[in-house]
């Protein structure tokens, strides 16, 4: 499904199955990163300037008198200076600044009815102390995360074969309410499927670590594939929308707790469930009580609304790099689990792989110039958001807008990388009813197809249908993934705003 999170403050944040879709201070394009160092020279063939992008565009029909973007023709240089550009991206930022310091992480399973109950209690006592952990989440305060078999949980009475959101939150509810009280066993969430023992009463729920005035306990629940959780605005199964897995939290009296959500939906394979679980577990701790006025890492900054656009607000640390097939790999020794890379506002701002853990070989990226941009207020009021002042380039319709990507690597490369353009017809922004919103039309060319650290690329946008906001969003794309990911994953994208 299309990556989005509606504009609905109960819906949780949710962990998606790949994609289909698609006023601050100006840098000047020439300065490099304080960390950049020169390696010595460097030289490739020459890469491809194309006068045309390989994709077909349609006439303009329209005056296509040039916006000035105070751009000279700049073509760049091969640098070995690596990055040769500061990298302008995105910084999730903290808000409130809340997260779980010292988390303590609960399973509760359904093992009558999960046969990789095991695995998700030898995950969760691994994680906290592995050094995918630590890249991941220990940069925004967050410690070790512990757990071991007196935070394992085996639920005796079975869920019912369907149930809302709505319905699973108010479960979470009283089961937390009841250990705060030392109530004794969780409730029934009503009429079983028949897998467990209904007759057995469950298990009561350790009750929450507090610490510094925060539970830092993360109640994590693996849903059996033989139970449905649905989403409570369409009535569709989360997992037929592609939703394989969300956090959110509860909240009694003036405490809030966070707990996570891992639906382990049929086509699954287990690499793919751990995955999920790992996405939920960095984001629940980095933004635990998301629910409330009181929230951590979630949104991009302001300058960069536009990544919030093109990914419709899936904006939290693992989202920012979930739509990416290299994110995901199998780590090793005595955590040889399946997990995603996060976002690090630290990484990408150093010029190298904005996921980490960063991976091995040099990394290639692009940038835009912030100099080259202009602020402009973009109204989202109309779907339910809030008015933001952001970047972006310029043109109504018939204008012509050209602008620079710069390219960059953190190291030599083998050679030139290929980059091309990404004009979806529409958003990932959606009415009341459901309905994407078209996204207006324009032709689109890029001077080069690929390019080097360095070296730039010059793109012209010349709008010819205005987006029905005031504005068109798009990116410069590179690295598409292949085989079988190219129907999961998009490339990676560099998004951009025309304000028409």
């Amino acid at each position: 499904m299309p990556p989005f999170r509606p504009p609905v403050a109960a819906l949780p944040f949710l962990a998606l199955l790949g994609s289909n879709a698609c006023g601050g201070t100006a840098s000047s394009a020439a300065s490099h990163d304080a960390a950049t160092h020169d390696t010595g020279t460097l030289s490739f063939p020459d890469a491809s300037r194309d006068s045309a992008h390989p994709h077909p565009v349609a006439d303009a029909g329209h005056d296509s008198s040039p916006v000035d973007s105070g751009t000279d023709v700049d073509l760049g240089s091969l640098s070995t200076t690596y990055p040769a550009f500061t990298p302008d991206l995105p910084q999730i930022v903290a808000n409130e600044g809340t997260v779980l310091a010292s988390p303590v992480i609960v399973t509760i399973t359904w093992p009558a009815s999960d046969l990789d109950a095991t695995t998700w209690e030898a995950m969760g006592d691994a994680i906290g102390s592995s050094s995918y952990w630590k890249s991941t989440t220990g940069p925004y305060g967050v410690g070790p995360a512990t757990s071991g078999d007196v935070n394992h949980v085996h639920m005796t009475k079975a869920l019912p074969a369907s149930l809302s959101y709505t319905d699973l939150d108010n479960y979470v509810l009283a089961a937390v309410t009841a250990t705060m009280v030392d109530a004794g066993s969780a409730p029934d969430a009503g009429t079983p499927d028949g897998g467990d023992d209904a007759s057995a009463p469950n298990p009561r729920w350790p009750a929450p670590t507090i610490s510094a005035g925060n539970a830092q306990t993360v109640y994590s629940l693996f849903i059996p594939q033989s139970v449905s959780v649905t989403d409570p605005g369409s009535g569709a199964s989360f997992c037929d929308e592609g939703g394989l897995g969300y956090h959110a939290n509860v909240t009694i009296g003036s405490q809030s707790f966070a707990y996570s959500v891992s639906l382990e939906c049929a086509g699954q394979t287990l690499p793919d469930l751990e995955e999920t679980v790992a996405h939920e577990y960095v984001e629940a701790v980095t933004n635990p009580y998301p629910n409330t006025m009181t929230i951590g890492y979630v949104g991009f900054d302001a300058n960069h609304l536009s990544w919030d656009i093109y990914t419709g607000f899936n904006d939290e640390l693992a989202d920012g790099c979930q739509n990416w097939a290299d994110s995901y790999y199998q780590e090793s020794s005595a955590f040889p689990y399946w997990v995603q890379r996060t976002w690090s506002n630290t990484s990408g701002a150093a010029g190298h792989d904005p996921c980490v853990p960063v991976p091995t070989g040099a990394y290639e990226g692009l940038t835009l110039f912030p100099s080259q941009q202009t602020l402009a207020t973009i109204n989202l009021t109309s779907i339910g958001f809030s008015k933001e002042t952001t970047r972006v380039f310029a043109a109504k319709v018939g204008q012509t807008v050209t602008f620079d990507v710069g390219f960059y690597s953190d190291a030599q490369t083998s050679g030139p990388w290929t980059i091309s353009y990404d004009f979806p017809a529409t958003t990932q922004l959606f009415d009341a009813s459901g309905n994407p919103l078209g996204n207006g039309t324009a032709t689109v060319t890029l001077d080069r197809t690929s390019g080097a650290n360095g070296e730039k690329a010059l793109v012209s946008v010349t709008p010819t249908m205005a987006g029905p906001l005031g504005f068109q969003v798009m990116a410069i794309t590179w690295a598409p993934p292949t085989g079988a990911a190219a129907a999961l994953y998009l490339p990676h994208y560099l998004p951009l705003l025309i304000s028409n």
